[in-house]
């Protein structure tokens, strides 16, 4: 419920503040003094887009704080739980700030959310109904909202959506499989050639580097060869030498003990020599040069150049294309049986939304015929005493969706002789205000929102049918919190508080306000809502309706 609300800086409103009350409160006030600001705070909360223009002239920001209370177990809890928040004292917070550079903030329990996360929070709390909302209701998707609501099809609506998006999951494998499947088949020769032909080949990513170091070796054999021969010649020569050297400096060593150590040196450098001419000669003992290992490498090579720039452009790349294509070949000869297995699935899971939806569509049928007599019976009390109203539901087995596969369209025969029409196609404003409220009265036992804001329901409208109007209203505030905004007398009349926005101009400002309507107020805002004077007979008339309205212990007001 909403208890409290706090607006400043919004348009005409710098800084107002209301208290609401269970039971029935309605807003009145001239035309032009503001009572569509309140709603567009109101819209804030729910919400809505912030347009930065609405900030009051002068200010930087504007705010809209709210005190809601949330009853033990109601919807909103869970909500609050699933954003690790809670309610204090059965009640929260909720604020929202606009900057003039049109930045937006909201705060639930003084922590940052969204503004999706605001209108998901809000939905649970606050039901709006104004003339928009009364043209969104021609629609067949608000239609079967409403059905569904009353209903109570969650559960239901649940398990459709769940097996819908599971079909369209499998359709769309199946498609993909579909598609790769005849890419595969259209492929295959030359896949399964490709693939033939780089398996023959054993690729592996060193050889082709191993390779061509043995080319370019071979490829200049004979410079080799006679470099190293001349090389082992000149390490023959240095043997004997350093051999040589060795001796003497033995000799001298013998003479100088600090000699020793060049002595181990040259020792040292001759075992070196030794070796390294010895692994010399093996090699020009192991050259086995010839022109046919050489072409055949240069074959090779040529080979791997050529499945380089087929599947390439590295031996590295050739061998991802190989397995790419075994891949593809293997999907391919696969596909068929796969392909099989999620036809049956499809037709399984068809067979089993069918199933749900019919469910779905024998509980939406025989609450509808529940919900028809309920709201005849509430448009009787409302002036329209020999109304039809009747919903037509028409079962599509072919049609799948998120919601099931019904049509739902709600038809209307306001006046006896008169054929039931779509509801789209009632041109009176004044009965469509009555048919949105019959149905949010029928509709207000099924769903937890505790607060009803109703702006200028009763537009189009007057005499009985809007006494009537009051009637139902005021029997709606006897479950739900109402707020209306009205300019018929019959219905502020009724109402257990009353409040009237005034606006002023001070100091070449305007200014917008809301204040609480009690007492004299109160009988001079209903006598200027009958007439717009203020003549004893008019205010008589007045204190008259309050004092049929009201209950004795408000009589006082």
């Amino acid at each position: 419920m909403l208890e409290h609300l706090e607006i400043r800086n919004y348009a005409l409103i710098e800084n107002l503040s209301a208290d609401f009350h269970d039971g029935f409160n309605v807003i009145t006030g001239e035309t032009g003094a503001g009572k569509s600001i309140i709603l567009g705070a109101l819209g804030l909360l729910m919400g809505e887009r912030a347009d930065s223009s609405s900030i009051r002239t002068g200010a930087d920001e504007m705010t809209v704080n709210a005190l809601i209370s949330i009853p033990e177990g109601h919807l909103a809890h869970e909500w609050l739980k699933e954003h690790n928040m809670e309610a204090e004292d059965s009640a929260i917070i909720v604020k929202r700030t606009v900057k003039r550079n049109g930045r937006s903030m909201v705060t639930v329990q003084g922590n940052l959310i969204t503004r999706s996360e605001l209108t998901s929070l809000a939905e649970t709390l606050i039901d709006m109904h104004g003339q928009s909302e009364h043209q969104s209701l021609l629609s067949s998707e608000k239609q079967r909202r409403v059905l569904d609501s009353y209903s109570k099809n969650t559960s239901l609506l649940s398990d459709v959506s769940s097996l819908n998006k599971k079909i369209g999951d499998l359709e769309k494998e199946y498609e993909e499989i579909k598609a790769l499947s005849e890419e595969g088949r259209r492929q295959q020769d030359y896949l399964s050639f490709a693939l033939k032909e780089i398996k023959d080949a054993s690729l592996s990513i060193e050889e082709e580097e191993e390779l061509k170091d043995k080319v370019n070796v071979f490829s200049h054999f004979e410079q080799i060869y006679d470099n190293l021969s001349i090389g082992v010649d000149k390490m023959k020569e240095a043997g004997h030498l350093i051999h040589d050297a060795s001796s003497f400096t033995s000799k001298a060593a013998k003479l100088d003990s600090s000699l020793t150590d060049f002595t181990a040196r040259l020792e040292s450098l001759r075992i070196e020599q030794e070796d390294i001419s010895q692994g010399l000669r093996d090699y020009l003992n192991s050259v086995d040069y010839s022109e046919e290992a050489l072409n055949s490498m240069q074959e090779r090579l040529s080979l791997i150049q050529k499945l380089k720039r087929k599947y390439g452009p590295t031996v590295s790349d050739v061998l991802s294309f190989a397995v790419s294509a075994e891949e593809k070949i293997s999907l391919s000869e696969d596909s068929e049986y796969r392909l099989g297995e999620l036809e049956k699935e499809i037709e399984k899971t068809r067979s089993l939304y069918k199933k749900t939806s019919s469910e779905l569509y024998e509980r939406r049928r025989k609450n509808a015929l529940v919900l028809e007599k309920s709201i005849e019976k509430t448009l009787r009390t409302l002036g329209m005493p020999q109304c039809k109203f009747e919903i037509q539901i028409e079962h599509d087995e072919s049609k799948f969706s998120s919601h099931g596969s019904d049509s739902i369209r709600f038809f209307i025969s306001p006046n006896p002789g008169e054929e039931l029409k779509e509801m789209r196609d009632i041109a009176s404003g004044g009965e469509l205000s009555r048919v949105m409220l019959a149905l949010k009265t029928v509709l207000s036992d099924s769903d937890d929102i505790q607060t009803q804001v109703f702006d200028e329901v009763d537009s189009g409208i007057g005499g009985s049918v809007a006494l009537s109007l009051a009637s139902c209203m005021k029997d709606l505030s006897q479950r739900k919190q109402v707020i209306a905004i009205t300019h018929l007398a019959s219905i502020a009349a009724k109402a257990d508080s009353q409040f009237v926005v005034r606006k002023s101009v001070e100091n070449g400002r305007t200014y917008t306000r809301l204040e609480v309507c009690e007492g004299e107020d109160r009988v001079h805002e209903i006598g200027r809502m009958l007439s717009g004077d203020e003549e004893a007979l008019t205010l008589s008339h007045a204190r008259s309706l309050l004092s049929e309205s009201l209950n004795p212990t408000d009589t006082q007001n």
